[in-house]
């Protein structure tokens, strides 16, 4: 009985109804922008997503001239990691099996410095690396 009383009342006031229908506009007006800002995020996860699967060409290249080694197997942008280039790099074939590549400039601090530009550049991107003619001749291409 109650329960009823207070119905009654709340459909019988003129206060309830514009509440409801302040609410109801004020609700649309959140739901909207939640929409518009949910396109918008989308599109730049779909932009960034693209941006980290552009390919990165790694090319160890002797500095006194133009001769150059191209690694074979490109690296997309999310997967250019100094632990997976030096993978890369490793599975270039050498003439001394036994023995580890040695590339002085993977120790620099501009190297790292190379990376993360590239990482978050938006444009395509080369990672040269500067040899010199012993180190270029380690390997056997």
């Amino acid at each position: 009985m109650l329960l009823n009383d207070i119905v009654t009342w709340c459909n019988s006031t003129l206060r309830f109804s514009f509440f409801a229908d302040v609410l109801s506009v004020v609700g649309s007006v959140f739901a909207f922008f939640a929409w518009l800002q949910a396109k918008i995020n989308s599109r730049q996860m779909t932009k960034e997503k693209e941006r980290m699967n552009r390919q990165v060409r790694v090319i160890l290249k002797l500095a006194e001239s133009q001769r150059q080694i191209v690694l074979p197997v490109h690296l997309r942008r999310h997967e250019l990691t100094r632990a997976e280039l030096l993978g890369r790099i490793g599975m270039i074939p050498r003439k001394n099996k036994s023995e580890f590549f040695i590339l002085s400039y993977l120790n620099s601090s501009s190297f790292f410095d190379e990376l993360n530009r590239i990482q978050t550049s938006d444009k395509e991107e080369n990672l040269v690396i500067p040899c010199s003619l012993v180190e270029l001749e380690q390997f056997d291409v």
